[in-house]
């Protein structure tokens, strides 16, 4: 009798446990991902140049608030603040939130994708993954389709890095900002200023 009970009661332990660990699992593969700003970096690269027949600068700037979501679905939704441009010069900070991102009007820029979650869901605590993922980049009114080719890490604390592996290429006459990229250039006495710009990010996401 006292062996009947005890197999009884480990019988519903495990059973318990297994139910725990199911629900656990479920509620992991139905969780949202939301990015932490604090531990994500935007960048972006200009190339300039002054008088004509000199060399070319290139410099790297950032955004500094990007927010967004990996929702369940596996549906990626990035926004940056245009206004959070640094360029470490105010005055050029100004410059390219009023006259390029004119950010009053357009205060984000988004990138929105469709990545599979069981890529995601398998992936353990320092094991990566390199996806291409096609998707839509909005910059003011103007959508463009281009493919981002990133790297996913799974981080301790329930946390998970995308960046990228290749810069993304953002053209400004795809977006309409060639008039605001020559404004530009003729307020900074620039002979070049070049409408590309690579853009590369690090953008950290933690499970809610």
């Amino acid at each position: 009798m006292q062996r009947y009970l005890i197999q009884r009661n480990f019988v519903r332990y495990v059973s318990a446990v297994s139910c725990l660990a199911a629900m656990m699992l479920a509620q992991a593969a139905h969780a949202e991902w939301k990015v932490d700003n604090k531990q994500s970096i935007f960048h972006f690269v200009t190339t300039k140049a002054g008088a004509a027949g000199t060399s070319t600068i290139t410099e790297a700037h950032r955004f500094t608030e990007v927010g967004g979501t990996v929702g369940d679905d596996g549906k990626i939704d990035i926004n940056v603040n245009t206004a959070s441009v640094d360029t470490l010069i105010p005055l050029r900070d100004t410059r390219l939130r009023d006259i390029l991102f004119k950010s009053v009007s357009f205060p984000n820029a988004n990138f929105t994708a469709q990545v599979a979650m069981e890529v995601v869901q398998k992936l353990k605590v320092g094991e990566l993954a390199n996806i291409d993922v096609p998707g839509t980049v909005k910059l003011l009114d103007k959508s463009q389709q281009i493919t981002a080719r990133l790297r996913l890490v799974r981080l301790g604390g329930g946390q998970l890095l995308v960046e990228t592996r290749e810069p993304l290429i953002i053209n400004a006459n795809d977006f309409a900002l060639q008039g605001g990229v020559e404004t530009l250039r003729g307020l900074m006495g620039l002979n070049v200023l070049s409408p590309s710009a690579p853009v590369d990010f690090a953008i950290v996401l933690v499970q809610k």
